[in-house]
């Protein structure tokens, strides 16, 4: 347990927009991305604006239909655009992330988180594969997939750019009187398609309904509590507040450097990290800071070298007089405190 002053760091806000078909998630993910560049970027021309901005499509290329429309009196531009096809797992999220990030891109909305719960190769799908081959894997399945649901919620809530993140709400009806008195059935989102409990790994969660309208049914920022549409103003509100504090990427790109020069050290140090990116499914440059200190504090140190006795002989003997299952003891218990740094993530 690290115990330290706490401040306040300025932070990528990670944010989920809810609704049912036709509500106008990815529209207005677009609108709220607009806002966030605009405030990011004030002196990029607005075409350069929008190229700062990506969507990770999996609705069969449909955020393709807003490019060079106006909506609600903003002209969405030509943003860059990932087709995300089947299978929707953790490991193509994460490429996917990280490619468009080495292109520069500031702001990337994943259309839908849905598919990636229950479409094919999504997690309920390995989980039901799973299930099928074994009878009796009912119970274990779900433990195989934890760290599949770990890597995929730490790319789309721990990451150093703004990732929006829409799914799909099951669809029911309300009886509700229109503009005449008259009452009429009206469309309204319920549950989210995703496992429950995921909603709470996001700072804001915006529920839109059919009339366009989002509230705010989950908002650490406190900065939204009334039910009105998403705006650019709603993306100049979230970078504004994100802004605030200490950096936090300088400082994991400082851990990030002494990594590098351990791992650079001796060989014992790159097999090493190379094991917990294994363990992890992640390269050491995208760990978290947690991650991170654990690495230095565990790695071969060239200040922490024993130096050698004069007498050669005895010291050789000593080392092979340490027992090798002590020495698979201890590689065991670094994995698995390695594993629980990935898991605070």
């Amino acid at each position: 347990m690290e115990i330290t002053i706490a401040k306040r760091e300025k932070i990528k806000i990670p944010i989920l927009v809810t609704g049912a078909s036709g509500s106008g998630k990815t529209a207005s993910s677009l609108i709220m991305a607009k806002g966030i560049i605009e405030k990011m970027f004030p002196k990029l021309s607005e075409e350069d604006q929008w190229k700062k901005i990506a969507v990770i499509d999996t609705e069969h290329e449909r955020a393709k239909y807003y490019a060079d429309t106006e909506l609600a009196g903003v002209h969405i531009g030509e943003f860059y655009h990932a087709n995300f096809e089947p299978p929707y797992n953790d490991k193509a999220l994460m490429q996917g992330v990280n490619e468009l990030k080495k292109m520069g891109i500031e702001v990337i909305i994943l259309d839908s988180l849905s598919h990636l719960w229950s479409g094919k190769g999504g997690i309920q799908d390995i989980v039901d594969d799973i299930q099928r081959k074994n009878s009796k894997a009912q119970m274990t399945a779900w433990n195989k997939v934890k760290p599949n649901i770990n890597n995929m919620l730490h790319t789309l809530t721990a990451n150093s750019i703004y990732i929006i993140s829409t799914a799909r709400s099951k669809t029911g009806y309300d009886m509700e009187k229109n503009d005449k008195g008259k009452v009429v059935p009206v469309k309204v989102g319920l549950q989210p398609e995703i496992r429950s409990g995921w909603e709470y790994e996001f700072a804001i969660n915006f529920n839109i309904n059919q009339d366009h309208t989002a509230e705010a049914v989950k908002d650490n920022t406190n900065m939204f509590d009334g039910v009105e549409p998403i705006t650019k103003e709603t993306g100049y509100k979230i970078y504004e507040w994100s802004s605030e504090g200490v950096d936090p990427e300088e400082e994991r790109q400082a851990l990030i450097a002494k990594v590098q020069e351990l791992f650079n050290l001796d060989d014992e140090n790159k097999r090493t990290v190379v094991g917990w990116e294994n363990q992890s499914n992640i390269k050491f440059e995208h760990w978290d800071k947690n991650q991170l200190r654990y690495a230095i504090s565990n790695l071969h140190k060239i200040d922490s070298v024993v130096k050698l006795p004069s007498n050669k002989e005895q010291t050789t003997q000593s080392f092979e007089e340490v027992p090798s299952k002590q020495k698979e003891s201890e590689k065991m218990g670094m994995a698995e405190q390695f594993e629980r740094a990935t898991q605070k993530a």
